[in-house]
């Protein structure tokens, strides 16, 4: 970035020593001719002096003469209008190359502030890919410290479930065996059922129509008996349950005589103490009737006896009030409920 920074100002400077050279160089291309133009025209008056004097030449030397100055003349002028266009051509390329001299400097700040965001840019990424590489590395190094415990416990694991798979391998060939022995005498059991089929099949085809008929025979008299039974049963129901209602309307009559006994003897020693209390609970409760309608009527007595005290207290009198009845003039109190009466004398006003 730095060779990028100082490249541009070689150039300039190199362009510049080059348009400073070339300058220099057309100077004297420039310059000649005009002091060759200055020795021309001192020739020319000395050859018009020289002219002056010598009048004995003739016509067609004169001639000559004029056409060869005339020649010079446009050979001068036209050399003179080359060298005018010349330097303004030299001064227009001076001016461009000074304006494309500034837009190179312009140009030359833009890029080099360019070239410093650029760094700080690069550096700022650098900064901020080391820090994702150190947050890299140390979430390699956390997944790597992770993966190993993962790998230990998987082996752990493994382990584990290697003995329990040969725990179970043993457990499923004990199992295997007890259930070929099971198989062993299941396959004995089939044979000697085959053997008793083989035997049932020809009791069914000759001894079995024989023993079908005992069989019903036995069946119908089973059946007789159960009825029988059936109604013995019944009737037996019906005799315990006539023989137990009995029994019962018995006992409670039994209960009921030795409750009743029991409570002629409790009650005898204490028959007179309660008939005493019922009669003094008696007693007590009509007292009772009686006291509430007094109270009542003393309730209903009480406002009376009250309004009769009030009255009776307003009406007494104060003994001073009545010594001094004269000197203490009586006069009704003003209560804050009573209407307030002013007598004020009024002036009367004379006719005159």
């Amino acid at each position: 970035m730095a060779h990028k920074q100082t490249y541009p100002r070689t150039h300039s400077s190199g362009h510049k020593s080059q348009v400073l050279w070339s300058g220099k160089n057309l100077k004297p291309s420039t310059l000649p001719p005009l002091r060759q133009a200055k020795g021309h025209s001192k020739s020319k008056m000395k050859t018009w002096s020289s002219i002056q004097p010598v009048q004995s030449q003739t016509s067609v030397e004169m001639a000559n003469l004029a056409k060869n100055l005339r020649g010079l003349r446009r050979r001068e002028q036209a050399h003179h209008g080359k060298m005018q266009a010349k330097v303004r051509l030299m001064r227009s390329m001076l001016r461009n190359q000074r304006t494309s001299l500034q837009e190179l400097y312009s140009h030359e700040g833009f890029l080099s502030k360019l070239n410093q965001e650029l760094v700080k840019s690069i550096q700022d990424m650098e900064e901020t890919m080391a820090m994702n590489v150190r947050e890299m590395l140390q979430q390699q190094g956390i997944l790597g410290n992770v993966i190993d415990i993962l790998e230990y416990s998987n082996k752990k694991r493994v382990q584990q479930l290697r003995s329990e798979l040969q725990e179970w391998k043993e457990k499923e060939e004990s199992k295997i065996n007890s259930l070929q022995q099971e198989v062993d005498q299941l396959n004995a059991e089939i044979l000697k059922a085959h053997e008793e089929v083989n035997f049932l099949s020809t009791y069914m085809d000759h001894e079995y129509p024989v023993r079908s008929v005992q069989i019903a025979n036995h069946i119908r008299q089973v059946q007789q008996a159960k009825d029988s039974q059936q109604d013995e049963l019944d009737n037996l129901k019906e005799m315990r349950e006539m023989v137990l209602g009995c029994f019962s309307k018995m006992i409670q009559e039994k209960k009921k005589k030795i409750l009743r006994a029991l409570m002629v003897k409790t009650q005898k020693p204490y028959e007179e103490i309660l008939m005493l209390k019922t009669l003094d609970s008696q007693r007590l409760q009509r007292c009772t009737v009686w006291f509430r309608e007094l109270i009542q009527q003393l309730k209903e007595e009480i406002p009376i006896l009250v309004a009769e005290v009030e009255q009776m207290y307003a009406e007494v009198w104060n003994p001073r009030e009545v010594v001094f009845k004269d000197v203490l003039l009586q006069r009704p109190k003003c209560t804050p409920d009573m209407d307030v009466e002013l007598n004020i004398p009024v002036q009367e006003l004379l006719p005159f």
